[in-house]
């Protein structure tokens, strides 16, 4: 028989772990001394590296008692969860492939000095997280031709074009700080640039055929209080109407003469 202390010794747990353990209910100590001291046998031993087995492959403390608590743990009603357990540590790791692809994308932002705010970090981030989702939805609200404009961007290419992004949005938040008025030159310029990145994604008679479909698409997620988080902030967003109610002023005037 061996102490808490002796017992986590030889078995590399720390006592607090054992206590832990023994409060969850998934390993009590065989008896107690006169002193009221835990005492720990081989069975214990046996016991533990079944929990540390079990955790090893991705069960929780809580399922692994579950599976203590049956009168009887056959190989079989094991084998019958493997499947199931295997999904959940693929979902795991192809989050975990996420996320590590998500620091790496902005760690290389950082060091190329782009700005970046929570607004735009999150987004971005959101946007990687949820990527698979965002194609999905893509699939079920367009055909497979304009979808497949969208969701079959290779990694490199979607990279390069979140650094366009990000520059326009930068430039977006210096003339804002500058002051720049909606109607000025440059300040139009940035709304032609997002238009040439857009129409190097979609050609433009994609867009004719999609665009009833499209404005559709977004007046439903406006109305939506749950939607994905934008690149842009509430006063980018208006500054950039201002700038497109400009142009379009122009554009009358233009021909009108």
């Amino acid at each position: 028989m061996y102490t808490i202390g002796e017992f986590g010794a030889k078995t590399g747990f720390s006592t607090r772990t054992l206590r832990f353990y023994e409060e969850l209910g998934i390993l009590y100590p065989s008896k107690r001394n006169e002193s009221g001291h835990r005492l720990y046998s081989l069975e214990e031993l046996t016991i533990l590296q079944r929990i540390q087995s079990l955790k090893f492959i991705g069960y929780s403390l809580q399922e692994i008692k579950e599976m203590l608590d049956k009168e009887e743990i056959t190989l079989e009603n094991f084998t019958d969860s493997l499947p199931v357990q295997r999904t959940v540590l693929v979902h795991k790791r192809e989050e975990l492939d996420r996320a590590i692809a998500a620091i790496n994308h902005v760690q290389a932002l950082l060091d190329d000095d782009f700005p970046l705010d929570w607004t735009v970090l999150t987004s971005l981030l959101h946007g990687m997280e949820f990527e698979e989702e965002q194609k999905e939805w893509m699939k079920e609200h367009f055909p497979d031709d304009f979808a497949s404009l969208f969701t079959d961007i290779p990694k490199e290419e979607r990279e390069k074009l979140d650094r366009e992004w990000l520059s326009i949005l930068a430039e977006v938040k210096r003339l804002m700080r500058e002051n720049v008025p909606p109607h000025a030159p440059e300040t139009q310029q940035v709304f032609l640039n997002i238009n040439d990145l857009f129409m190097r994604l979609v050609p433009e008679d994609v867009i004719s055929e999609n665009i009833d479909k499209w404005e559709e698409q977004l007046e439903s997620a406006e109305a939506d209080d749950f939607v994905a988080p934008t690149f842009w902030s509430k006063e980018e967003e208006a500054y950039m109407e201002e700038i497109a109610k400009a142009m379009e002023q122009k554009y009358k005037a233009n021909e009108e003469k």
